[in-house]
């Protein structure tokens, strides 16, 4: 991949590495870190200038995109796209809660003096879950007239009414939530990641992950994981914490809520396969999901919020 690099620095040379399974290159001076890219060469320019102004806003531990001699941002190197980030320099990370930590970097994001475009997802949650029901319910028609099944297509068509209706019931909820009027300015968009799984508490952040969303979005993935791994203690403790540096809006409340109730991890796996290794953890999410909605009916108390007094609907005024 050292033609690669040397479409960014001409006269490349570095010492080939591995940094988190990407391809890297060491320098005496810098670390470069070479990651497949998932989008097109607009969402990337934003993407640079975000994490620019964050650098250079109280954020130095995020790594920087690389623009190419010729102005562009991806390289498509063997038939593959890359970005190309240099990390910062050497940093002494002393992290507070991580609950604080993670409404800090939503804070500085919420105060980039400009929008991105193509990098945000604000809003348009509604829109985006019903696309991937609508993909769902597709597969799901073309299995039921499928014979003979193998046993994972067997057990998803005897549990995706169940992941189909939990998908309306979101879908619903974030709806109504859409015309809440209890807001703040806490609730504008605000840099966050595509799924939240603590990378802030890394010494280097990686930037490919950063989208413009809600804050919300970090809250839901990270507790969704969390509930998924049986670490209630540790969500007792995060979105306190978030919340006391931070609060939540009840539109925020209600955001974090509908995201959880929508069973977005299901569907992640789903279309990974149906059949072998990848058939058998779907199969293992859905027999989890029960106590997955024993936590998630505990979500506000973890937060210490009244959802009668606030007036916040909860999942049984649905069913």
């Amino acid at each position: 991949m050292l033609q690669l690099m040397q479409q960014y620095i001409p006269g490349f040379t570095g010492k080939p590495v591995s940094y988190r399974n990407y391809h890297a290159y060491q320098t005496m001076e810098h670390l470069y870190v070479i990651i497949p890219a998932r989008t097109e060469q607009d969402s990337y320019y934003e993407l640079a200038a975000i994490t620019a102004y964050m650098q250079e806003n109280g954020f130095p531990r995020i790594a920087q995109p690389l623009i190419t001699t010729e102005g562009q941002i991806i390289t498509v190197y063997e038939n593959t796209p890359y970005l190309v980030v240099e990390m910062p320099p050497p940093y002494p990370l002393r992290l507070g809660a991580h609950g604080a930590e993670l409404a800090a970097f939503h804070e500085l994001g919420a105060a980039c003096p400009f929008a991105p475009d193509t990098l945000s997802s604000y809003g348009m949650w509604s829109e985006l879950w019903t696309a991937r029901l609508a993909q769902g319910e597709k597969l799901y028609a073309e299995i039921y007239q499928k014979r003979p099944l193998t046993h994972g297509e067997r057990f998803f068509l005897d549990t995706f009414p169940y992941v189909m209706g939990r998908s309306e019931l979101a879908i619903q909820y974030v709806n109504e939530t859409n015309g809440e009027f209890r807001f703040t300015e806490a609730d504008q968009a605000a840099t966050v990641f595509m799924k939240y799984q603590s990378e802030l508490k890394e010494t280097y952040v990686l930037p490919h992950q950063i989208i413009y969303d809600h804050p919300a979005r970090d809250l839901a993935e990270y507790t969704r994981v969390a509930f998924g791994k049986e670490e209630e203690g540790d969500i007792k403790e995060f979105l306190p914490a978030y919340m006391q540096a931070r609060p939540l809006s009840v539109f925020g409340m209600r955001l974090l809520y509908a995201r959880l109730v929508m069973p977005l991890h299901i569907f992640d796996q789903m279309e990974q396969g149906l059949t072998g290794t990848a058939g058998a953890a779907y199969e293992t999410l859905v027999m989890q999901q029960h106590m997955y909605e024993q936590r998630l009916a505990g979500l506000f108390q973890y937060m210490q919020v009244d959802t009668r007094s606030l007036e916040i609907p909860v999942l049984e005024n649905y069913l």
